[in-house]
C-alpha cells in the first residue's frame, strides 16, 4: 500500500513540475498574443465607429458647400458695393423720370386737347371773306406748330416711359443680387457655425472611441493574465479523458484567422442569461476606424431585465471569484474534459460563490445590469461560446 502511495506522489510531483514548465512556456506564448491584440478594439464600437464615419462625411459635405459659398461671395463682393451705389442712384432716376413722365403726360393731354379744338375752329371757317381765309392761314400755321410740338413731346414722353421700364427693371435685377448675397453671406455664417459643431462633435466622439478603446484592451489584458494565471490556456501534452456527452473536434485556425478555435460538438446547454441580447459575437473583427483586425474570444450579452441573475451553465467548480480593476467580479468555472467557463463584468457576487465550491447547473453565481462577458476555452484554445449554449 506505501509502495502505492509514494508512487503516486512521485507521480504527482513529475506532473506538477510539468505542468510549471508548461505554464511558463505558455505565459510567454499568451503574453506575446496579448502585445499583439492590444493593437486592436472590440466588436463594441462598431456603432461609434458608424457615428465617427457619419459625422466625417457631414463635415466633407459642409466643407464643401462652405467652399463654394465663399468663392460665390468673394466674386461678389467687389460689385456688392458698386452695385448698392448704383440701385441708390437708379432710385433716385426713377423718382425724378416718373416725375418729367407725369409732367409730359399732362403737358401732352393739354397739347392734344388744344389741337382738337384748333381743329373744329378750322372746321366752322367757309372762306367766303379775305379775313376768314387770314384766319384760317393763321390757325393752319399754329396748328402746323402745335402738332410738330406735340409730335417732340409724344416722342419724350414715351422714350421717358421706356426708359423708366428698363430702369425698373435693372433696378429689380439689382434687389434680387443684392438679397442673394445677404442669403448667401447669412448661410456662409450658419454654415461656419456648423463646421464647427461638426468638428467638436467628431473631436468628442473621436475622445470617446479612444477611451473605449483603451478601457477594453484594459480588460481583454486583465483576463488573459487572469487566465493565463489559472493555466487555463495551456498546453496538454496528453489527454485520455474523454466526455460521452462532450465531444470536441479540433478544427485548428479556421476562418477566425489568429484566434485559435475548437469547436464545440456536445450537446447545448442553458445561457448564462435568461432573457438578453448579444452585442458582441465571437471571431475576428476589423476596427473600421483604425483598420486593423481584432481577435475576439468572447461573446458580450445585454440582460433585458435589471439585476439579472446570471447561471452557471454546466456542473463544474469554481477556480476563480474575484472583483478585478477592468472586469469587475471574475468568476472561473472548471468542468469535466478540461473545459472552461469564464463570467466577467458581474455587478454582485452570490455570498456562496468561493474558490473550491462546487456548483450545479443553473446556480445563480451573480447578478449583472449592463453587461455580461461570457468565455469558453478547452486547452490552449477557444470555443465560440454560441456553440456551448442555446439561444432563442
Amino acid at each position: 500500500m506505501m509502495r502505492f502511495f509514494f508512487l503516486a506522489l512521485f507521480l504527482g510531483s513529475s506532473l506538477l513540475a510539468s505542468s510549471i514548465d508548461t505554464k511558463i512556456k505558455v505565459s510567454k506564448k499568451e503574453l506575446q498574443r496579448t502585445n499583439k491584440r492590444l493593437q486592436g478594439v472590440n466588436l463594441q464600437l462598431a456603432k461609434l465607429a458608424g457615428d465617427i464615419e457619419r459625422t466625417k462625411k457631414e463635415l466633407v459635405r459642409i466643407q464643401t458647400k462652405l467652399k463654394t459659398l465663399q468663392t460665390l461671395i468673394s466674386e461678389a463682393q467687389a460689385q456688392y458695393k458698386v452695385q448698392i451705389k448704383e440701385y441708390e442712384d437708379l432710385k433716385s432716376g426713377v423718382v425724378n423720370l416718373t416725375k418729367k413722365q407725369q409732367k409730359l403726360k399732362e403737358e401732352l393731354l393739354l397739347m392734344i386737347s388744344r389741337s382738337f379744338s384748333k381743329s373744329l375752329l378750322l372746321g366752322s371757317i367757309k372762306n367766303t371773306t379775305q379775313e376768314d381765309i387770314i384766319k384760317e392761314e393763321i390757325l393752319k400755321a399754329i396748328q402746323k406748330s402745335e402738332d410738330e410740338k406735340l409730335k417732340k413731346v409724344s416722342h419724350e414722353y414715351f422714350s421717358t416711359k421706356e426708359l423708366l421700364e428698363q430702369k425698373k427693371q435693372k433696378l429689380k435685377s439689382l434687389e434680387q443680387q443684392i438679397a442673394t448675397y445677404i442669403k448667401n453671406k447669412k448661410q456662409l455664417q450658419l454654415l461656419r457655425k456648423k463646421n464647427q459643431a461638426a468638428l467638436t462633435k467628431l473631436k468628442k466622439l473621436q475622445s470617446h472611441y479612444d477611451k473605449e478603446k483603451e478601457q477594453l484592451l484594459r480588460q481583454r489584458e486583465t483576463l488573459a493574465k487572469t487566465l493565463k494565471q489559472l493555466q487555463i490556456l495551456k498546453e496538454t501534452a496528453r489527454s485520455s479523458r474523454a466526455s460521452a456527452k462532450m465531444k470536441v473536434k479540433n478544427y485548428g485556425q479556421k476562418s477566425y484567422g489568429k484566434l485559435k478555435t475548437v469547436r464545440y460538438r456536445g450537446p447545448k446547454t442553458i445561457p448564462p442569461l435568461e432573457k438578453f441580447v448579444i452585442i458582441k459575437k465571437y471571431g475576428m473583427y476589423r476596427d473600421p476606424i483604425y483598420n486593423i483586425e481584432i481577435p475576439n474570444e468572447n461573446i458580450e450579452l445585454k440582460p433585458l431585465v435589471p439585476n439579472a441573475k446570471v447561471r452557471n451553465v454546466l456542473n463544474g467548480k469554481v477556480i476563480l471569484a474575484k472583483w478585478t480593476p477592468h472586469l469587475r467580479n471574475v468568476v472561473v468555472v472548471k468542468h469535466s474534459n478540461n473545459l472552461y467557463t469564464i463570467y466577467a463584468y458581474i455587478d454582485k457576487l452570490s455570498p456562496y460563490i468561493k474558490k473550491g465550491r462546487r456548483i450545479k447547473k443553473g446556480y445563480v453565481i451573480g447578478r449583472v445590469n449592463t453587461k455580461l462577458i461570457f468565455e469558453v476555452t478547452k486547452n490552449s484554445a477557444h470555443i465560440n461560446p454560441l456553440d456551448l449554449i442555446r439561444v432563442r
